[in-house]
């Protein structure tokens, strides 16, 4: 028998969309590219309230420069 799971309560219940052509989705990927950020959610809720989306500089994740 096959166990139905529950869905998951979300900390984000609701759902908004909108539409982009090829070229608006190109140029958001390629934004995102440049910021390090692959979450696209994450990168358009934090562009749609503060305007901005800030790379962060942490050097724990950056590669060790070749001497």
């Amino acid at each position: 028998m096959i166990e139905k799971r529950k869905p998951a309560i979300r900390q984000r219940p609701i759902q908004v969309k909108f539409f982009v052509d090829e070229k608006e989705l190109s140029l958001i990927k390629a934004r995102m590219a440049q910021l390090g950020i692959e979450n696209m959610s994450a990168y358009l809720r934090k562009m749609a309230i503060d305007g901005y989306a800030a790379k962060p500089d942490l050097p724990e994740r950056r590669e060790p420069k070749n001497p």
